[in-house]
């Protein structure tokens, strides 16, 4: 079974990238017709900010540092507000 997937994967990686996109979009208006409109949006944006979340991590190394670079950035977008 494991030497059929591997087969399989290889095949799709073979494939030029206009299939692959092709592919992405199958499964999207699948998703689409099974979840909805709205709720695709929703997964969509749940979906950028979790990516965007992820590489912040990376870039960081911790959740403490993104907290710490969040908080630094409000309290200075703050500060600009107080002296107008």
């Amino acid at each position: 079974m494991r030497e059929w997937l591997r087969e399989a994967w290889e095949w799709v990686i073979s494939l030029p990238h206009r299939y692959h996109g092709l592919m992405i979009g199958v499964l999207v208006w699948i998703v689409w017709m099974i979840v909805g409109f709205w709720r695709m949006v929703l997964l969509a944006v749940l979906v950028a900010l979790f990516y965007g979340f992820g590489r912040a991590w990376e870039r960081e190394g911790s959740i403490a540092g993104i907290a710490e670079r969040l908080l630094a950035f409000f309290a200075n977008r703050g500060r600009s507000r107080d002296g107008m």
